[in-house]
């Protein structure tokens, strides 16, 4: 019996990450969606290793349709939502 509450203080709880989705108008975006993209054009356009992304900045305008972002301090992008 010992044992067992041992291995139950010991166990960490887990971080709960909760799902973010942005609406507006008639349309809806997780920003899990929104992250993976800028990953897809930090990768395969701008052709870095994803390991090289180490701080990332995410704004959304939705009266433009459009997200912006800023990676490593330094390099500016923006696509349509």
């Amino acid at each position: 019996m010992a044992e067992k509450k041992e291995k139950k203080a010991t166990k960490k709880k887990k971080a709960v990450k909760p799902d973010f989705y942005i609406q507006y108008g008639d349309k809806e975006i997780a920003a899990k969606d929104i992250t993976e993209r800028i990953k897809e054009i930090w990768t395969k356009e701008m052709e870095n290793d994803l390991g090289d992304l180490k701080e990332l900045q995410i704004y959304i305008k939705p009266e433009e349709d459009a997200a912006y972002f800023v990676i490593n301090a330094e390099i500016k992008g923006s696509f349509g939502l």
